[in-house]
């Protein structure tokens, strides 16, 4: 129709046809309503809109599921290392709150993002959208972008340029995305579908953030967290009814059903938050007890492990009250009477408590020990201070506990045994290697040059034989003492033997076996019968002198992963052997409470009778050498019990490393990662090998003994005379803990910040510098805009480029005429990932390890181990291809040598691999051993791998982890294993019996090992696990020979009638520990076997049910390096002569 002016004139809507569905009005209606709503955006219905505010709610609570979601996924994932179930209940009640609180931000974001997506396709929307996407694309591209790559002006265009990209990215995506999200909310079919993308995207996010560069660029992993956090809002969209659909066409109950539920979930937010928001803070609290929690959270939950790093700074530890009691044993009452009476003492280098037959070790290794042991007394729990030698004998000849004083700068004039008994006396003599001293060196210089204060002093390499004859031809050279007292001068004399100390050497006369513990053990026995002979000599010369035997340190074997000493606290490291022995004075007898080295010197002062300095820190085990709390008593052959101070009953023992810390107390023993602040508990009593923490159920000892420790970490040189203050004012109790490394330290040491002494805020500044604690981070932001002092914003502003905070003061420091502040804004800065300072830091390594200097290596410049990791770490964080060169120089440092090794893996340079192979195959340590291997496989190695792989896997002790360094290598049937084929087989059949190829590779003989002179059998080795925990086993040899016979089987047998027979006597058993993690069990096959290397054999294997075969390999047995020749060495012209 059209009216008069020709116009087409509006028509009614046509009525519907009556074959029509009637509820198709309804559609129609919707249609023209949507259209109208289209084209005009002011009229957008508030309720039926789902507004901002609901969106915001609801988009709160699928931030809440998702954290909830998470919390559960992490606590199956890593279920082993949850100490129980009621740890998940600890993380709903502590964790989830915090986590959830804090989401409030997110929920807000999330919120607004999802109406902008949903209105994308409107120019505003869409122009706001890309607007987001330039920011978010930007911050993130910043800050990973802080590496060496974007150095020198590329890093703002590469912000730039991802900005830019995500702006466009955004801007096209709008209106795909808007479009798909309407037709994801059509149908239910669609919700799901939709509700599955949106699943399907946080999965990956959160899998990429666990797994994709762990522990590096956090910007990328906070941008992964951000979209997580951002996408989880999108579920409200298929939660909720479709909000296109206006409300005015509702009926009434359903408008004010919709309505009610929108209020519904609104107020479930609202008080959601508002009991997060009530419940953070004593959960943070409670959380900071729960250390393992803790540590899982952080290390496996990409979100929670944030709430974790908040959780901390809601709770920060405790600041320690300034008088709080120090946890010292102090003993009141009985000792014993020494006087005039000869000191022995008697230290056997790496020797650890278990590994002694008065400990209840099985082999004879200490005899002679052992017989003094029988009459004399046994401390059962004895503990070096340190797992160091030149930290352990330095803290036994002062009582005090000398790493940390060094650390400070303290201690250098202590007092030593020596120097005490020659001011009342005594004639003093030492025999001792100067390998006494090998560990920082130029912290105990003092000591080292003043030989102890001892008067006599024989300082040289010897076996423990020669030392027992330099002992004897010293002994006869001076007065006798055959009435034991009364003697006019009486005599300290110490002995330290070094056998046991690695490389292990074996000994024709102790023939335990050729596996690193066998060899440690001959060298035990040797040294006891050093040490046997040296007390017959002082028996015979002087029969009532009182022998001490000790030891300065254990050493570990794999017990919790490592090799050697000096790098836990764990029993194996830190238990020693104390015996003390007086006839006459000191009946037999056993005591359990934990002791010290350290109460060695207050002991034997207490007894002579000399006062006891003000500064030692040892306790006097006098009362139980007069008897006291030792075992037996009338019911029981021995000693009866005499009343024991409450200050011994429990004992006391601390031990400390550069990152770990132990207090013993009774049996409990607290163990400590200091810099992170998580601390776990063990009963050795119930849990000698120390594998369960009892901290939760031990809570009240588990507090207790954290507040003993802090107390007593903050007394390191409380007593101390002199130090680096020229006022003569001692640091605060939180300085101390501090330079002992202590990281839950920090918040006291930049509260220390604003301390009115000029002195105090410079050192607290410097230790936060070292400590690298985030917590500190707003305190030295402060500092390094306000504080007057230079110095003090200088280290504020080092310490905040370490943590991750650009400040341009550190790059001014590059040019300070200082080379102090120099190299250490160089290593802040490639810490960070700026390579500015790379040939600053470089020059100073070489400074310290430059092979071709024409100094002495006493003479170069000191570079303490753990600045020197930091450096190599740090120049391998900026791939500094440069340092590769420097860094194959410092390979000579055996402590350095595995750190090193990591770091030319990440620097990636194939100039490294010629110079880590040849050190692979001259390499002694195993821990250095394991790096250098695995950097090898890292920079793509594989022909110059397998001779040392044949061989190391064939030594006493195989390379830990050798087959696995193979198949990652490709070179497993290069190194005696079975081709792709038959090892896909080997892990598809090997429970029920599997026959594969292998070729016994030829001997390989590294340079300076001795030829085998005969052959020397064949070992397997198999990589395999238990699946259900449980031991199990691996048969591996040849098929049986014809016309075998094999025992019958029962009927519910699960050897299948057609697997490969095994022949018993060609074949042998491989052990699978217990416990879900992969091992590579290793055996010798029987000569009967009459394998040879270069042979291809067809090998049998079959494994228990329970145990999954990854791979095997059969090599021959191989010797081992043998020990290299003691470095020449010279003593003193000056050295006195006995008198």
């Amino acid at each position: 129709m059209t009216d008069r002016s020709g116009a087409r004139a509006p028509s009614s809507p046509a009525a519907p046809r009556k074959d029509r569905d009637a509820g198709s009005i309804r559609p129609a209606l919707l249609s023209s309503k949507r259209a109208e709503r289209a084209s005009s955006p002011s009229k957008i219905p508030l309720i039926g809109g789902l507004p901002v505010g609901w969106r915001i709610a609801d988009a709160y609570l699928a931030i809440a599921a998702l954290l909830a979601v998470e919390l559960l996924v992490v606590a199956i994932v890593a279920r082993r290392e949850l100490a129980g179930a009621y740890e998940l209940t600890r993380a709903l009640i502590t964790l989830l709150p915090i986590a959830i609180a804090a989401a409030a931000p997110a929920a807000v974001l999330g919120g607004v993002l999802v109406e902008i997506v949903r209105r994308a396709e409107r120019p505003a929307a869409r122009i706001a959208l890309a607007v987001i996407g330039a920011m978010y694309g930007g911050i993130v591209a910043y800050g990973v972008s802080s590496g060496r790559l974007f150095a020198g002006g590329r890093r703002p265009g590469f912000v730039a340029v991802v900005a830019l990209a995500a702006l466009v990215g955004a801007f096209l995506a709008g209106p795909i995305l808007a479009r798909a999200l309407e037709r994801g909310r059509a149908s239910v079919s669609s919700r799901a579908s939709l509700f599955a993308a949106i699943g399907a995207t946080l999965l990956g996010v959160e899998v990429a953030n666990a797994v994709v560069l762990p522990r590096l660029y956090p910007a990328f992993h906070l941008g992964l967290a951000g979209i997580a956090l951002l996408v989880a809002p999108f579920v409200s969209l298929v939660v909720s009814a479709p909000s296109s659909e206006p409300a005015f066409v509702d009926s009434e109950p359903r408008w004010l059903s919709r309505l009610s539920g929108n209020l519904l979930r609104a107020i479930g937010a609202l008080l959601l938050f508002t009991a997060a928001a009530a419940l953070a803070p004593s959960a943070a609290r409670r959380l900071s007890t729960y250390d393992n929690l803790r540590l899982i959270y952080l290390a496996h939950a990409p979100l929670l492990g944030r709430a974790v790093e908040i959780g901390a700074i809601l709770s920060p530890p405790e600041p320690l009250d300034a008088d709080s009691d120090l946890p010292e044993a102090r003993a009141r009452g009985a000792s014993v009477d020494l006087a005039g009476r000869d000191i022995v003492l008697l230290t056997i280098d790496a020797l650890r408590a278990d590994h002694v037959g008065a400990y209840g070790y099985s082999r004879k290794t200490t005899p002679n020990i052992d017989r003094l042991a029988a009459e004399g007394l046994v401390f059962e729990a004895a503990y070096t201070p340190t797992p160091h030698t030149s930290y352990a004998i330095s803290s036994l000849m002062t009582g005090k506990y000398m790493r940390p004083l060094v650390l400070q700068g303290l201690g250098a004039d202590s007092e030593t045994w020596a120097g005490h008994l020659r001011r009342y006396g005594y004639r003093t003599a030492a025999f001792y290697p100067p390998a006494v001293f090998f560990i920082d060196e130029e912290r105990l210089a003092s000591m080292r040059d003043r030989r102890l204060d001892f008067e006599y002093s024989k300082v040289q390499f010897s076996t423990a034989a020669a030392r027992a004859e330099e002992v004897r031809a010293y002994l006869d050279s001076i007065p006798k003492n055959p009435a034991g007292e009364g003697n006019p001068q009486g005599l300290f004399l110490w002995v330290h033997l070094f056998e046991p100390h690695e490389p292990y050497e074996a000994h024709a006369a102790h023939p335990f076996g050729d596996r690193d513990i066998d060899r440690y053990d001959a060298e035990i026995a040797a040294a006891d019968a050093g040490a046997g002979a040296i007390i017959e000599a002082v028996r015979a010369t002087r029969p009532g002198a009182v022998i001490i035997v000790t030891a300065d340190h254990g050493e570990e074997f794999l017990e919790h992963g490592g090799r050697y000493h000096g790098t836990t606290v764990y029993e194996e490291q830190v238990r020693v052997p104390l015996v003390v022995s007086a006839p006459g004075i000191i009946e037999p007898g056993r005591v359990a409470p934990p002791v010290q080295l350290i109460d060695l010197l207050p002991t034997v002062l207490a007894g002579l009778d000399i006062p006891r300095p003000a500064r030692v820190r040892g306790a006097d085990l006098g009362p139980y050498l007069a008897g006291a709390g030792r075992a037996g008593g009338t019911e029981e052959p021995g000693p009866p019990k005499l009343p024991l101070d409450d200050s011994l009953k429990r004992g006391l023992a601390f031990s400390e490393t550069d990152a770990h810390t132990m207090l013993a107390r009774g049996s409990l023993r607290l163990l400590c990662a200091r810099k992170i602040g998580a601390c776990a508990l063990y009963d050795v009593a119930r849990d000698p090998g120390q594998v369960t923490d009892i901290s939760a159920m031990r809570a009240a000892d588990f507090a207790a003994m954290r507040t003993e420790l802090r107390a007593l970490e903050a007394s390191h040189g409380r007593f101390e005379v002199r130090g680096l203050r020229t006022e003569g004012k001692g640091w605060p109790d939180a300085l101390r803990r501090g330079i002992a490394g202590d990281g839950d330290a920090a918040p006291d040491v930049a509260a220390l910040l604003d301390d009115a002494d000029v002195v105090i805020r410079r050192k607290a500044a410097e230790i936060l510098f070292e400590l690298k604690r985030p917590e500190s981070a707003a305190s030295l932001r402060l500092a390094l805009l306000r504080d007057e002092d230079d110095e003090v914003r200088r280290w504020s502003a080092l310490a905040l480029t370490r943590l991750g905070e650009g400040a341009p003061r550190t790059r001014e420091l590059l040019e300070d005429p200082d080379v102090t502040w120099r190299r250490l804004a160089a290593l802040a800065l490639a810490e960070s990932g700026d390579d500015r300072g790379e040939a600053i830091l470089i020059a100073w390594w070489r400074a310290a390890f430059d092979p071709k200097s024409k100094q002495k290596p006493a003479e170069r410049a000191v570079l303490p181990f753990e600045r020197a990791r930091e450096i190599a770490a740090a120049l391998a964080h900026i791939r500094s291809k440069d340092a590769v060169p420097a860094l194959l120089d410092g390979l000579g440092d055996v402590r350095l040598r595995p750190y090193l090794a990591e770091a030319l893996a990440a620097i990636g340079s194939d100039a490294a691999r010629p110079a880590l192979a040849k050190q692979l195959a001259g390499e002694r340590y195993q821990t250095a051993r394991i790096a250098i291997a695995q950097a090898l496989v890292k920079l793509g190695a594989g022909p110059e791998l397998r001779d040392p792989l044949v061989w190391l896997l064939g030594t006493p002790d195989p390379l830990p982890g050798g087959v696995g360094i193979a198949l990652k290598a490709d070179l497993l049937e290069h190194v005696g294993g079975p081709r792709a084929s038959a090892l896909s087989k080997l892990r598809r059949f090997a429970r029920s019996g599997v026959a594969v190829g292998m070729v016994v590779p030829k001997p390989v003989t590294p340079k300076g090992a001795p030829e085998a002179k005969s052959p020397r059998g064949i070992r397997v080795l198999c990589r395999a696990r238990s699946l259900d925990g449980r031991r199990g086993e691996v048969r591996v040899g040849l098929r049986a020979r014809p016309g075998f016979t094999p025992e019958s089987s029962s009927q519910d047998s699960i050897v299948p009638s057609d697997a490969p027979e095994l022949d018993p006597a060609r074949s042998t058993v491989l052990e699978v520990a217990p416990g879900n993690d992969i091992g590579e069990p290793f055996a010798t096959l029987p000569e009967s076997a009459g394998v040879r290397p270069g042979d291809h054999r067809e090998f049998v294997v079959y494994a228990t049910q329970n145990v999954e075969v990854l791979a095997c390999v059969v090599v021959p047995l191989s010797e081992e390096l043998p020990p290299p020749p003691p470095e020449p060495w010279s003593p003193p012209s000056d050295e006195p002569e006995p008198h």
